[in-house]
């Protein structure tokens, strides 16, 4: 079987839970016997500014497409045509019985029509990551005013983006579950996210949950210290990870006098002024409670783990199935988490983690401190962690999938 995988960037410029599940899976799966497996991600002008904008270029075997300009809004590329012809050269050179794409941002998109003109025998399979398709603001389905979108509509959608018609936000919205209606098979790595696509528009029974995964890894057992009081923070330091509530419960603790340290590890992507200073001002007012101690590289993550006691995810949006968390299970650290989104199915509250009220750092605080004064709670949890799925399982599930499409579907 020859497979096609297709992500929205590489990892190797992308440090995203998103491009590491497709290339963990696309590797797990060439490794297997009587399976090819090939990788093509996007390249921006931000990573490869000297490759021409609709070309193809590489790293190792992976294959990259040099995107140029995109519409955020319509998911849809205004960068010419010259890409189409560079996907068509791929799909030759692959001869793909499977495309699997992982989301349609940035990749455009127009891909699955393409694919399916070109490819007519391939099947069709794409991974929903996020919610770019339902959200054209940033696809977080957070509201201007800071709170959670429940209702994504054309008229609610106006609200946060008013200078769109509603008209143009239903005619998207109609466009691309059109161009949804042409893929064979649709997968959620958790639950929440299946059930806010079925409440969007595509029906239940197109969509098929299969979690994500994480490598296993040879770990001593994870023993309890005298006083559990190492949090740490892993990824992204954007606004809607709630950085800036993490930030506002570790100074309300300094100023508590409270006896416990927080380690911040990863960077600002990109990020907008105001961002950059409200996260500079957040961490002076936490210190010296709280640290950042800049990024960190994927293979180092299981060893800065085993240097905490708690992993924190206070997210303000609908995380979906965070690969952090699935790390800190693996290295047996409890995680402290929002409860909303995916988090809720990975971290069951009291039994293997706690969890917080959404952007609520009092209550964020209260939890901390009282979790990092009793390590018979952080012993408890600890034992009852499950491992998480490896990528073995996650590429025998993903098989299966594929082996019903192109064995029953007619080619």
């Amino acid at each position: 079987m020859k497979i096609l995988v297709i992500c929205h960037d590489h990892p190797a410029f992308t440090d995203g839970g998103t491009e590491h599940a497709a290339h963990d899976l696309c590797r797990t799966l060439d490794a297997r016997p009587g399976i090819s497996a090939r990788f093509l991600a996007a390249s921006t002008s931000l990573t490869h500014p000297e490759v021409r904008p609709g070309s193809l270029h590489g790293i190792g075997r992976d294959l990259l497409l040099r995107t140029g300009a995109y519409d955020a809004f319509s998911m849809r590329r205004m960068d010419g045509t010259d890409w189409a012809g560079a996907v068509a050269r791929v799909l030759e050179a692959v001869e793909p019985d499977v495309v699997h794409l992982h989301g349609l941002d940035r990749i455009g998109a127009e891909i699955v029509p393409l694919i399916r003109r070109l490819r007519p025998a391939a099947r069709l399979v794409l991974t929903l990551h996020d919610f770019q398709a339902i959200c054209p603001a940033d696809g977080l389905m957070l509201r201007r005013d800071g709170g959670l979108c429940t209702r994504p509509a054309a008229d609610a959608c106006r609200r946060c983006l008013p200078q769109i018609a509603v008209g143009a936000h239903a005619l998207r919205k109609a466009r691309l579950l059109a161009i949804l209606d042409q893929i064979d098979a649709i997968l959620a790595p958790s639950r929440d996210l299946r059930d806010r696509f079925v409440a969007w528009g595509l029906p239940a029974e197109r969509i098929a949950v299969l979690p994500n995964a994480v490598a296993p890894l040879a770990l001593p057992a994870a023993t309890a210290r005298p006083r559990p009081n190492r949090f740490a923070y892993f990824g992204n330091l954007a606004p809607h990870k709630g950085v800036g509530v993490l930030l506002t419960a570790a100074a309300d603790l300094a100023g508590r006098g409270a006896d416990l340290r927080l380690a911040l590890h990863g960077r600002l992507n990109h990020p907008a002024p105001e961002a950059e200073a409200a996260f500079a001002e957040g961490l002076a007012a936490a210190a010296p409670l709280a640290r950042h101690l800049g990024p960190y590289d994927r293979d180092q993550v299981h060893g800065l783990m085993a240097e905490a006691d708690w992993v924190v995810i206070p997210s303000l949006w609908y995380e979906n199935a965070p690969l952090v968390a699935l790390e800190a299970q693996r290295a047996g650290r409890p995680v402290i988490c929002t409860a909303q989104g995916g988090l809720k199915e990975l971290v069951r509250d009291g039994i293997d983690g706690l969890h917080v009220p959404r952007a609520d750092p009092v209550a964020l605080a209260d939890r901390m401190e009282a979790a990092a004064a009793d390590p018979a709670l952080w012993a408890r949890l600890s034992a009852n962690l499950r491992p998480p799925p490896t990528l073995e399982d996650s590429a025998r599930w993903h098989l299966d999938h594929y082996s019903r499409l192109t064995e029953v579907l007619p080619a």
